[in-house]
């Protein structure tokens, strides 16, 4: 059982070996069952992993979770004849646009967004009629800046934390489904 990438791929892969489903069933079960099972536990993890990071990363970046809602998606693995099945959880780790958190207001010499303050930031509307914070990149009025977040670094420090339970996890359901098709392949 192995869970590859990370955030600086932007996913993580989780797949389950042949070798590790033929330690735990000696040829049982039907070459349909076990793949089966391998999908079912890796579809299972993919779903905990997106729930697990759904709850820990509001706290880590101080964004709200609708906001990173959009940001985690999920491809379920299906069962087929291929040799490798895995299941991939996508993570969005491009910055966030500051206008996507709780608008603060203009506060002393800057601008709140969230729990962000922007130095030197201004709200202004765009020829498009879509609405952004900016910031000036010098004393003159031109250019400026589009404010945003990045996110990279506390989504790394979360992935970190979460791939030991994630292969743990992944462990756990692949024996209980396979005791479940073993139980169901001797009715």
């Amino acid at each position: 059982m192995a869970i590859t990438g990370g955030v600086d791929t932007g996913f993580l892969s989780l797949t389950v070996e042949q070798d590790d489903i033929e330690r735990l069933v000696q040829t049982v079960l039907s070459p349909a069952a076990i793949k089966r099972v391998q999908s079912r536990a890796i579809n299972e993890t993919t779903a905990w992993v997106k729930s697990r990071l759904l709850r820990e990363l509001p706290s880590a970046t101080g964004i709200p979770r609708k906001v990173l809602a959009r940001r985690i998606k999920q491809r379920k693995a299906q069962a087929s004849l291929a040799d490798v099945i895995s299941g991939k959880v996508w993570l969005g780790i491009n910055p966030i646009d500051a206008m996507a958190l709780n608008d603060g207001g203009a506060v002393n010499s800057g601008y709140m967004a969230g729990d962000y303050y922007f130095e030197g930031g201004f709200k202004a509307k765009m020829r498009s009629g879509a609405t952004a914070i900016f910031a000036r990149t010098s004393r003159a009025r031109l250019p400026v800046e589009r404010q945003n977040i990045k996110i990279d670094s506390p989504f790394n420090e979360v992935v970190r934390r979460l791939m030991p339970q994630a292969e743990r996890e992944l462990a756990r359901r692949t024996q209980r489904l396979v005791s479940y098709e073993l139980e169901r392949a001797t009715r």
